[in-house]
């Protein structure tokens, strides 16, 4: 009765009715299921004793047949009886090695003058016999075989009947086998074997063919017992397995058993059906809520924002918005790993809404980007929120034992009551006011004005004519000698990237270069570079260096790629040299060292670039084993001028050329423009100098010039070491 009470009559009857209709239905299909499993087996074991008893029948001929259809057969047999012979070479095989019952050979007036029969011998005609003892169908066969053309090894193989006895046999007439051996005239003899078909004979069938329960029935059973000429002389019938009905007793009780707790079940169903109900609304509550949240920092999502927006600018309420984006967040995904940039990612939502209060809606936009919805949306208030985002982010963030330390930058767009902009256009201007931050140095915030338009307009066109210059194969490469301190002559060209925008003119690489980092394209702005450089210096016989980038080195296919373009350029790897900064290795020595070490394999060599303008120690330097330092221009320019000024770099830089010689590394000084300079780095004991006094940057087609005018070094090194290019970016200056 609780069940009637919990669904309606005109539910629970239809119900009731349609688990019967499926239970009844299942017991149906089991039972048709299984029986025409049954069925099927019952065929399949007919079909192999038919097969197994034809395959009998036909082994039993070829036994024969190579016995009867032989020159000694006619010679000791048809022409001179010999049964010492028929002894040795017939029933020696047939009788005792195969198993024979019986052996006979029937003489062509139907006398037996040879007969073995159950391991005795009798060499007369006395007693039965063979056509007697086997049968009219036996008796046939000897006159077909008589008649057939002994050219066509006349024999025949079947099953005969003699009263209550069944045999299996063959008979075959004794013909030569060449043409070195005649029949006499007269009648043929014939040789014949055979097997009663019997417990023993069945219990072998039974067990070569994996059957069951075989035995012979006169009125009916699964196979006919057929004689030559196919008439029916009893039946082989078989016990047949019966696997379905097997299954079906297996399943039954458990198959009872679940109906029975089914029903049991859907009364505990209904009974529970208002919990359930709560726990549909409370796991539609959730979705709802996942729907509308970012997983990572359980904020609002961008849909939210977006709507909430929107609803602002229906009611006629004035909107302030800050869009905002993480500055250097990608480097420490890049240093520390993304697990890093998950907490990072926490730690600063934690701080935005700490700093927005609780009146604001902040949700996350998607990567590293933010937004803010001020609870009043008067200009004011949210150029002010923006600012104390900027200085909150001035602290550190402690991360993966770590203190680190991002910018923010803000774009604010602010809106008057019964504004007439569209949600989209809202976003838009943020993005643009966003960008415009970041453009003028990051880690500021700017209120979005109509000019700005122009400047975002111009950046949105220039990373799309750079991508189309990488596909198109655009980017040129520009070549700045480095020489030898000793002998003035070139060991090494630098590659430097350039773009000669086709509108634009020559676009400035601290331009095009930090763009295709923040874009993605640095990767493949590298390789084309590399593989240019390599392709130009090649005949040359000299070393060739080109910049990584951070976004390059940090690629987990950096290696692979530098491999395959040295292969496919085919550049010696103990004539390149990759240069690298200081400052993104230092954070992450050991994983530096790691990606160090697997581009040395290559042979190539390394270089630490721009050495003084970052933070190595000596125990980095120790740790990360370089190949050469390339000293900062900005000591070089330093040191050469007058006063204290110059008498301190002066210091300096010797005492970094005596650090790298005790390191055991090759000295590099960079940006040598005068020949003051030039004496300076000789006699502070540099290696190599680089820079305008030496050569400017040169397109390909001056190398073979650029060498002759300053002589190739035969005895310096190769430039390089390092290898790998998955995304070269040269990470260009402009003057080298």
């Amino acid at each position: 009765m609780s069940l009637l009470r919990r669904i309606p009559g005109q539910y629970l009857w239809p119900l009731l009715a349609l688990v019967g209709l499926c239970f009844g239905s299942i017991l149906a299909l089991l039972y048709v299921t299984t029986s025409s499993q049954d069925r099927m087996e019952a065929a399949r074991e007919a079909r192999t004793l038919t097969a197994a008893l034809r395959t009998n029948v036909d082994m039993v001929r070829r036994d024969l047949q190579d016995y009867a259809m032989w020159d000694d057969a006619v010679r000791h047999i048809a022409r001179d009886f010999d049964a010492d012979w028929i002894d040795d070479n017939v029933t020696a095989y047939l009788g005792r090695t195969q198993g024979y019952d019986h052996v006979f050979v029937i003489a062509p007036d139907g006398s037996t003058p040879y007969a073995f029969s159950h391991g005795s011998l009798s060499r007369a005609s006395a007693g039965k016999g063979a056509t007697e003892l086997f049968g009219p169908a036996f008796a046939e066969s000897i006159a077909a075989v008589r008649r057939m053309d002994p050219a066509h090894s006349p024999s025949i193989s079947g099953f005969t009947r003699q009263g209550d006895h069944f045999y299996i046999y063959a008979v075959a007439a004794v013909v030569p086998l060449t043409h070195k051996v005649t029949l006499p005239p007269g009648g043929k003899y014939v040789l014949a074997i055979a097997n009663e078909v019997d417990g023993s004979f069945l219990t072998r069938l039974r067990k070569a063919h994996q059957l069951v329960g075989l035995t012979v029935r006169q009125d009916r059973g699964a196979v006919p017992l057929t004689d030559f000429r196919g008439r029916t002389l009893a039946h082989v019938d078989l016990a047949v397995r019966t696997p379905g009905s097997r299954l079906r007793d297996q399943i039954l009780p458990g198959l009872i058993l679940i109906i029975l707790l089914s029903a049991l079940v859907a009364a505990s169903v209904v009974r529970q059906g208002g919990q359930a109900m709560d726990a549909l609304r409370s796991s539609r509550a959730d979705a709802v809520h996942n729907a509308d949240h970012d997983p990572l920092t359980a904020l609002p999502n961008r849909r939210v924002l977006l709507e909430r927006v929107r609803v602002r600018l229906l009611d006629g309420r004035a909107v302030g918005l800050i869009y905002m984006d993480l500055d250097g967040f990608k480097e420490v995904n890049d240093l520390y790993g993304h697990r890093a940039g998950d907490d990072l990612l926490r730690a600063a939502t934690v701080r935005i809404a700490t700093l927005a209060g609780e009146d604001a809606l902040v949700a996350r936009m998607g990567g590293d980007e933010f937004a803010v919805l001020a609870a009043d949306g008067r200009g004011h208030d949210a150029s002010a929120l923006a600012q104390r985002i900027i200085d909150g982010f001035q602290e550190t963030f402690a991360i993966s034992g770590a203190n680190v330390r991002v910018g923010v930058s803000i774009g604010v767009v602010t809106t008057p009551r019964h504004c007439a902009l569209t949600v989209d256009e809202l976003m838009r201007r943020a993005d643009v006011a966003m960008y415009s931050a970041k453009g003028r140095g990051k880690n500021r915030w700017h209120l979005y004005a109509a000019g700005m338009d122009t400047g975002h307009d111009v950046r949105k066109r220039l990373e799309h004519d750079l991508r189309t210059a990488i596909a198109a194969n655009g980017i040129d490469v520009a070549y700045q000698p480095i020489v030898s301190a000793a002998t003035g002559r070139i060991v090494c060209f630098e590659a430097l990237a350039r773009w000669t925008h086709p509108r634009e003119g020559m676009i400035p690489p601290d331009v095009f270069i930090p763009l295709a980092e923040m874009t993605g394209l640095i990767g493949a702005l590298g390789e084309q570079v590399l593989a240019k450089a390599c392709r130009a210096v090649a005949p040359f016989d000299i070393g060739l260096a080109v910049n990584l980038s951070p976004a390059q080195f940090w690629d987990a296919h950096l290696v692979d790629s530098v491999a395959r373009i040295l292969k496919e350029e085919a550049f010696p790897a103990d004539r390149l040299e990759l240069e690298i900064t200081e400052n993104y290795l230092m954070r992450r020595p050991d994983a530096a060292a790691g990606v160090m070490e697997e581009l040395r394999t290559l042979g190539i060599r390394l270089a630490l670039d721009d050495f003084g303008s970052g933070f190595a120690s000596i125990g980095y330097l120790r740790q990360l084993k370089f190949d050469r330092l390339k000293i900062d221009k900005q000591f070089v320019s330093d040191a050469a001028a007058s006063g204290d000024v110059g008498e301190g770099a002066a210091e300096m830089l010797v005492a970094i050329v005596a650090l790298g010689r005790a390191l055991r590394l090759e000295i590099t000084a960079e940006g040598v423009e005068t020949q003051d300079q030039s004496a300076l780095v000789k006699a502070c004991g540099c290696h190599r100098m680089q820079g305008w006094l030496h050569g400017r940057p040169v397109a390909p087609e001056m190398l073979a010039e650029t060498v002759a005018r300053l002589g190739r070094d035969g005895d310096s090194e190769r430039g390089g070491d390092g290898g790998q290019g998955d995304n070269l970016p040269l990470r260009n200056r402009a003057q080298g």
